[in-house]
């Protein structure tokens, strides 16, 4: 899949946001492809000679939807950072949080640091989920090493009973 394409459907997914863009997403993106790598036990690289800037693993073959789905994750996680950062940067400035006039009119400022909290215990929510989406995907791509059965000859039934387990190989 083509980086620009993600970065696109980053961009709608989020809203399309004012204080990000797609080439600034295609950006990010190009940047953390080693840290998918790390993240998933992959070898992807970016195709680069045709100019489309291309997800691809040494197979030539384009990153599945699994990938593509955690890439955004990430993104969102990130794009809560930049939300917290500006927040905590925000409160720096802003002490008043409430006047009241003697004629009953009233102003409240939003109460930023609250904003921050909300947005780092949904970037912790959020770093859960990706967390989950890594796990599916790494059990997806593996396969079992050993599946052993009752019909082994080395594991009887009271073996079997007393390691309690299926896939029990004592060699």
């Amino acid at each position: 899949m083509h980086i620009v394409d993600i970065a696109s459907e980053i961009y709608q997914d989020a809203g399309e946001p004012t204080n990000a863009s797609i080439p600034s997403i295609s950006y990010w993106i190009r940047g953390k492809v080693g840290d998918i790598n790390v993240l998933l036990y992959e070898n992807f690289v970016i195709e680069e000679t045709s100019g489309q800037y291309e997800i691809l693993d040494p197979d030539d073959v384009e990153i599945s939807s699994d990938a593509v789905a955690i890439i955004k994750k990430m993104y969102q996680i990130y794009d809560y950072q930049v939300q917290i950062r500006t927040q905590m940067n925000a409160l720096a400035s802003d002490t008043l949080l409430s006047f009241r006039e003697a004629d009953g009119s009233s102003f409240t400022r939003t109460n930023r640091n609250e904003i921050s909290k909300t947005l780092a215990s949904i970037r912790k929510d959020e770093l859960q989920s990706l967390k989950d989406l890594v796990t599916a995907y790494r059990i997806k791509k593996s396969s079992p090493l050993d599946v052993v059965g009752t019909d082994c000859d080395n594991l009887t039934l009271a073996n079997y009973s007393t390691y309690g387990r299926v896939g029990y190989s004592r060699y």
